[in-house]
């Protein structure tokens, strides 16, 4: 009788256990390929990556107790885990340290650390990062008197993010915006001297001596509401992604606007991750159809995309929302009247190897 050996018996086990572990892996790989379970496709890949998020929350609604966005606000930051995060229409430049404590609440930092908030006009740039060499600029004049604010401004915020050693030691500059919405040759006007104001400044940051003088190949990030509204003309976005400013005898020459003397790069995000939805903005109480107003720019010659999506709960299963914990209405402004107003748009953003050097 032929004794059997244990190298035998592991043999024939394997040979059992191979079949049926095939099976369950492609059983997994499918469950994946129909979006079950959803986390994944949300998280970020790398944990040196930088999450940048941009919203325009619309009035300030982010605010308690009042904000029709209050709850779930705190609800979105949890599940999407930005680093940093540009809001548009936070309209009064005295809520910083009100977002600040709302922030430090909703995703506490490690060691008693605060985040950190910078607003100029209406935008508000918000870091678990410090926060380097400020800055902004009141771009035009646009009063609302019916909101108590008959010296509005819109402009844009910036800063330099000071990204930790462990992450790459790499900081970041971040133009968080808002460009004038609407239709008609004004408001084009108006976004277009926007768009030359934030060129100008970027372009400025070259310069040596500059008091905000960035160090060459330093990572640029323009986020924001820029109003990319379709059939009006599109100069004040090509301006943001070219660098060819349209009033030069006010706001000077053009410039190549990415180190390498190309453009910048649109990341495009899709709706969850699906590669089949782009719109950020939506009401289907109007006569628009949902549109792409919303954008996240960067320089491609130092920095690439490994993640980008824009969050639509209204799409996702019990399942998708619970493993992450939302609510099917969280991106919803007025869910009743079919009003979601703007969604959040995330990226994750891994740098070059040669930024690092």
């Amino acid at each position: 009788m032929r004794r059997i050996e244990s190298a035998d018996v592991s043999s024939q086990l394997r040979m059992l256990l191979l079949p049926a572990l095939l099976l369950i892996l492609w059983a997994c790989a499918a469950k994946y390929e129909r979006g079950v379970p959803h986390r994944d496709a949300l998280q970020r890949q790398n944990y040196s990556d930088v999450r940048v998020m941009s919203w325009n929350v619309k009035l300030t609604s982010i605010l308690p107790p009042d904000g029709a966005r209050h709850e779930s606000f705190a609800r979105i930051v949890r599940a999407i885990e930005p680093d940093v995060i540009g809001l548009q229409e936070m309209m009064f430049p005295d809520q910083a340290d009100i977002l600040a404590q709302l922030m430090n609440r909703y995703v506490p930092l490690e060691k008693g650390q605060s985040w950190q908030v910078h607003i100029v006009a209406d935008n508000a740039l918000i870091s678990r990062f410090a926060l380097r060499q400020r800055s902004g600029e009141l771009v035009v004049r646009y009063p609302y008197p019916e909101l108590g604010l008959p010296d509005f401004h819109y402009g844009y915020a910036a800063a330099l993010i000071d990204i930790p050693d462990h992450l790459g030691g790499t900081d970041i500059y971040v133009v968080a915006m808002h460009n004038k919405s609407g239709g008609g040759e004004e408001n084009v006007r108006l976004r277009q001297l926007q768009s030359d104001a934030i060129a100008r400044w970027l372009r400025d940051l070259r310069k040596p001596g500059h008091t905000s003088s960035l160090s060459d190949n330093t990572p640029v990030v323009i986020l924001g509401d820029m109003n990319v509204v379709p059939g009006a003309p599109m100069r004040p976005f090509e301006t943001l992604v070219t660098g060819d400013i349209a009033d030069e005898d006010t706001f000077g020459p053009d410039f190549r606007i990415d180190w390498d003397g190309t453009d910048m790069a649109d990341v495009r995000p899709s709706h969850n991750a699906k590669e089949q939805s782009y719109y950020t903005w939506r009401n289907d109480n109007l006569s628009f159809a949902p549109s792409a107003l919303d954008r996240i720019l960067f320089t491609d010659s130092v920095m690439s995309v490994s993640r980008r999506f824009v969050l639509n709960t209204m799409t996702m299963s019990t399942d998708e929302l619970a493993s992450i914990g939302l609510q099917k209405s969280d991106v919803m402004f007025d869910q009743e009247a079919g009003y979601y107003d703007h969604l959040p748009l995330v990226a994750d953003f891994t740098l070059r190897s040669e930024t690092r050097e």
